[in-house]
């Protein structure tokens, strides 16, 4: 796999914008090129970055997915080169036996010393307002909270990630109503736009060993402007986990005058929640669903449900204009939950319900989690009798009555 070139271009489609484009081919694909780019407002057009750095953090998952040699035709930071190698070593040490292809390969580039860029640089916070990235920016000027972050200058944005580039009258809005939440926060803001999604990068897994490495990359194709890029943790319970963004490999996509922090890890997300029900920024722009790929929250999915109840619990209930309902507690009571992860939250959940007084919460919660006990056991047998002969069939027609029963939809 290569890096072959990087060029700065006027957007095709977009008036006033401009695009990093990295030109990309593979060892697998010989005589094909793919462009990959980065775009942003063309006021920031000199804070563009034409070395390897940020298409080194692009690229890098991708080429341990594929297994094929990563070589880097421009000069890549030699902090960030030297990370990219020890980043490799860790994924292959995490996903040995669950994800087998993911391993470390050969990197070549040529090593560039720290750039030295004149003038005040800001730290910039990836924001896609949702619960954790509201509550970095909100505990950002508190001690106890704020993690260790330098002051947060600007909230950016990215279109491509979690809203399509096919949607842009849905990023519209949600980039509208992010920019509001930026002012209203006291911080400037900057919207950016990627195909990253849209090319062979979505073979690396976004969630288990893409996603922290696609912000940094979007960070540093502006690494003149920043020297800082803050991540929002994601973990928030036990040990921590081996995730696409993670405070480990998350610092090493730092450079050697750009540094990445990831911030909050270990914060419980009721804990968040709590927090972002007292400002009324967040109660006016939360955006918290990426179900239906929109600037909406569907209001149905376990991820909307588990925000408006941790809502509920924390006394603002109804107060969260981005939601379309108040929680149904009938509801909750016969939804299915089947993830750990989510069994986890909506324990942790209940018993904040209980200690609170709201009782009818967690009773709802209470019975879910039974009802899913049952239900997972039940699904069990049915993937018993669908590995039997001349039972598939009556396997088949067994599951999606049992599930039609569960009225919340599972996220994504």
């Amino acid at each position: 796999m290569d890096l072959v070139s990087v060029r700065v271009t006027e957007s095709p489609h977009a008036p006033r914008r401009v695009r990093l484009v990295g030109e990309v081919a593979f060892d697998d694909r010989p005589g094909r090129v793919e462009p990959w780019w980065i775009e942003v407002p063309e006021e920031h057009a000199p804070s563009l970055s034409v070395t390897g750095s940020p298409w080194l953090a692009a690229l890098l998952p991708l080429a341990a997915t594929l297994g094929e040699p990563l070589r880097i035709h421009v000069p890549v930071d030699a902090t960030l080169l030297e990370n990219a190698r020890r980043i490799l070593r860790t994924w292959e040490d995490w996903y040995r036996e669950r994800f087998p292809e993911v391993r470390s390969v050969p990197v070549e580039a040529e090593s560039a010393p720290p750039s030295a860029f004149a003038g005040r640089r800001e730290t910039a916070a990836f924001f896609s307002g949702g619960v954790d990235s509201f509550y970095m920016v909100l505990s950002n000027d508190d001690a106890e909270r704020g993690g260790g972050l330098p002051p947060i200058d600007r909230l950016v944005t990215v279109w491509g990630f979690d809203v399509p580039l096919e949607a842009p009258d849905e990023f519209r809005r949600l980039r509208e109503s992010l920019a509001r939440a930026a002012t209203e926060l006291g911080r400037s803001f900057l919207d950016a736009a990627t195909n990253l999604r849209e090319t062979r990068f979505r073979e690396a897994r976004w969630g288990n060993l893409s996603h922290g490495c696609a912000l940094a990359a979007v960070g540093l194709a502006l690494e003149p402007m920043f020297e800082a890029l803050c991540i929002a943790g994601t973990h928030y319970d036990g040990p921590v986990k081996p995730w696409g963004s993670n405070p480990e490999t998350d610092a090493l996509l730092s450079t050697g005058i750009t540094r990445v922090f990831h911030h909050a890890c270990g914060v419980a997300r009721r804990e968040k929640t709590e927090l972002l029900a007292r400002s009324d920024a967040a109660m006016r722009h939360l955006h918290v669903c990426y179900s239906s790929r929109s600037a909406a929250n569907c209001g149905d999915c376990h991820k909307c449900y588990l925000t408006m109840l941790t809502l509920e619990v924390a006394g603002a209930g109804g107060r969260c204009e981005t939601f379309p309902r108040r929680p149904d507690l009938r509801r909750v009571s016969r939804m299915y939950i089947r993830s750990n992860a989510y069994t986890r939250l909506y324990r942790d959940l209940a018993a904040r319900a209980a200690e609170t007084g709201r009782r009818d919460v967690a009773r709802a919660i209470a019975r879910c989690l039974e009802r899913s006990r049952r239900l997972t056991r039940w699904l069990a047998a049915v993937g018993w009798l669908g590995q039997r002969r001349g039972l598939w069939r009556l396997a088949r027609r067994i599951r999606p009555r049992l599930l039609a029963t569960a009225p919340v939809r599972e996220p994504g």
